[in-house]
């Protein structure tokens, strides 16, 4: 079995990519000329490739441009933080009104190529080594579905985006114009489908590498979303996942427990190690209300969560869980006391959010619970991220079938997700139905704001969701929330449209 994939980002593939795409090459290479030889260096680059993951998701990373940007969530306003620099921009984007210079939306762009450019230089250096077939398969494979993983999401946030399918070693060669959406997705399907050939299938327990099931995951994911839907050939690969020994833990907290990493309902998550290793996560924190006395969310008493406040659930999501749905408390919990001098809760206790003695108290604070584990120092845990599950296959099966008007084969998947949420079975499947039970299965994992792009609801249920949510924070602005079809992609990097007269800015900034 090869290691987890802890092993952090090794020197030869450090890139900056905070200013340019003059950067996507990798900066000084040690005796660049005896890397690249050995399968040890191949297995070592392949683990700096996973490691740009991290980069997309810890801290502000990809929850911030998806689930805070859904219905799902909003931010915990705090007066003191107006005027820096850090928490407005966060603000914009829940608000859709970022702009070009947004250093989130920004960053995250920046890290995506990262991980392209780690995967390119591979797939480049290792044409014409000598290394065992199987293992050179398997890099290849890893590479291309991690290169295709990134350019998936580019093109869901930022639209036709430049195609780099080659190690960058020249300033003229970083300077490309955009490719359109539908050739960005035509190189998504090709790299994941060569990878699909190349990956072995899962074994468990598993050890956080991309595998086939990941890829068919992956493809079907591509075709469910691309232009041109293609639901027949999504559910042939989410058939042939279902043949891989994948299946639903009995227990829907089990799914985030540091303990169980990598388990069978797992098809891909990002690797994390609490520690001094530097491979800590800390997205959690960021979920967390913002605070001065956090030992009763916690358990250390840090008295750092001024820096939560983010992805916080909103009553009306908390509201939408159905009666009886374990999936809510499992999910959320609610951090009650009084504010202070600055309207910070503090807070006097934890509580479920069905517990009617919420109301005992001035402040509430709904908070994301599902990745809060013990740990022993702040900012340093041991969660993993969920980038695909196989509840997650289920639904997205439910849904090809009701596309192609076979819904009544689709309800036993759904069932299925439901009845592991204590809930009963349901006897019609609708677009409704399923769009829900999503929402809900999978809340605050980064699949909501994808899933109303995906289904063309984006502009009507984030309008009625800005109009309640300004109705109820007189701190809004007037401009938030005017959603159109420009505010559903982000704006390329402002510094890329200063630096590459090639590209093309999208509408609306």
């Amino acid at each position: 079995m090869k290691k987890i994939i802890y092993t952090g980002i090794i020197a030869l593939m450090t890139i900056s990519c905070s200013d340019s795409f003059l950067e996507l090459a990798p900066e000084s290479y040690t005796n660049s000329s005896g890397f690249y030889k050995t399968e040890s260096h191949f297995e070592m680059a392949v683990t700096g490739t996973y490691e740009s993951l991290r980069s997309i998701t810890n801290d502000r990373g990809r929850w911030l441009l998806t689930d805070q940007r859904s219905d799902n969530a909003h931010y915990d306003y705090y007066a003191a933080n107006r005027g820096t620099g850090s928490a407005v921009s966060l603000e914009h984007i829940a608000d859709f009104i970022d702009e070009e210079d947004n250093r989130h939306a920004n960053n995250f762009y920046y890290n995506c190529y990262e991980g392209i450019s780690r995967a390119n230089t591979i797939l480049d250096r290792i044409e014409g080594v000598e290394l065992d077939a199987d293992f050179e398969a398997s890099v290849i494979g890893e590479a291309k579905f991690l290169r295709a993983f990134f350019y998936f999401d580019l093109v869901r946030l930022y639209g036709g985006v430049p195609l780099y399918l080659n190690e960058v070693q020249t300033a003229d060669e970083a300077f490309l114009p955009r490719a359109s959406v539908e050739e960005v997705y035509a190189q998504i399907e090709s790299d994941v489908t060569d990878a699909i050939s190349k990956l072995d299938a899962p074994s468990f327990p598993q050890d956080g590498r991309a595998t086939q099931g990941a890829a068919r995951m992956l493809l079907a994911k591509v075709l469910m979303t691309k232009p041109s839907r293609d639901f027949a050939g999504a559910e042939t690969q989410l058939r042939e996942i279902m043949k891989m020994g994948y299946d639903l833990l009995p227990d829907y907290a089990d799914i985030y427990d540091p303990a169980n990493k990598n388990h069978r309902e797992s098809i891909f998550e990002v690797q994390y190690q609490e520690g001094d290793q530097g491979q800590e996560s800390n997205f959690a924190y960021r979920f967390f209300p913002k605070t001065g006395n956090d030992l009763l969310v916690t358990g250390l008493g840090s008295n750092i969560l001024t820096r939560g406040g983010w992805n916080m659930p909103t009553q009306e999501m908390v509201d939408s869980y159905g009666e009886g749905d374990e999936r809510l408390a499992k999910s959320i919990a609610v951090a009650v006391g009084s504010a202070d001098g600055n309207g910070m809760i503090v807070i006097e206790d934890v509580l479920n959010p069905e517990d009617a003695a919420i109301d005992n108290y001035q402040l509430k604070r709904y908070f994301v619970k599902k990745y809060l584990h013990p740990h022993s120092k702040p900012y340093n845990m041991d969660e993993n991220w969920p980038f695909y599950r196989y509840a997650d296959a289920l639904l997205m099966l439910s849904e090809c079938l009701l596309e192609q008007s076979k819904g009544d084969q689709g309800l036993p998947y759904l069932n299925e997700v439901r009845s592991r949420a204590g809930l009963e079975p349901v006897g019609t499947l609708t677009d409704d139905v399923i769009a829900n039970e999503r929402r809900h299965e999978l809340a605050f994992e980064a699949h909501r704001w994808f899933d109303l792009l995906r289904t063309d609801k984006a502009i009507e249920v984030m309008t009625a969701f800005g109009e309640r949510t300004k109705a109820m924070y007189p701190y809004l602005q007037d401009r938030t929330y005017d959603i159109s079809s420009d505010k559903l992609l982000y704006a390329i990097p402002y510094r890329e449209m200063q630096l590459n007269d090639e590209l093309e800015q999208n509408p609306g900034y």
